[in-house]
């Protein structure tokens, strides 16, 4: 059931990209929904922003890539390295957060709790 899910997924989001300009739109749409959002994303989030980053990257760049112009090419370069930069930020606090929880419980056990 999820692969058919997915398959949906991708076939939803290889259609709504109907041509060049759309692509462009809705990849810069996406990147600045998950800038507005990524504080707040959960690993889930992350899995389904990543699965769609993957979509934009790959299949539909593909599709559109003898047609895009050395601007557009540059202007999606620009939105790759937009969201990887906010997945890296991601990373980051959580391993923050995982600092922080292991230096807690290392107190703790210091303390005999």
């Amino acid at each position: 059931m999820k692969k058919v899910l997915l398959m949906a997924f991708a076939l939803l989001v290889l259609n709504a990209c109907g041509n060049k300009e759309s692509y462009v739109k809705e990849f810069s749409d996406f990147v600045e929904d998950v800038r507005a959002h990524a504080d707040s994303y959960s690993d889930k989030d992350w899995e389904k922003a990543d699965k769609k980053f993957e979509k934009f990257t790959g299949d539909i760049y593909e599709k559109f890539a003898e047609e895009l112009t050395a601007e557009e090419k540059m202007e999606i370069a620009q939105y790759q390295t937009a969201y990887s930069a906010l997945r890296v930020k991601a990373g980051f606090k959580d391993f923050g957060k995982d600092i922080e929880e292991a230096a807690q419980k290392a107190k703790e056990a210091l303390e005999g709790k």
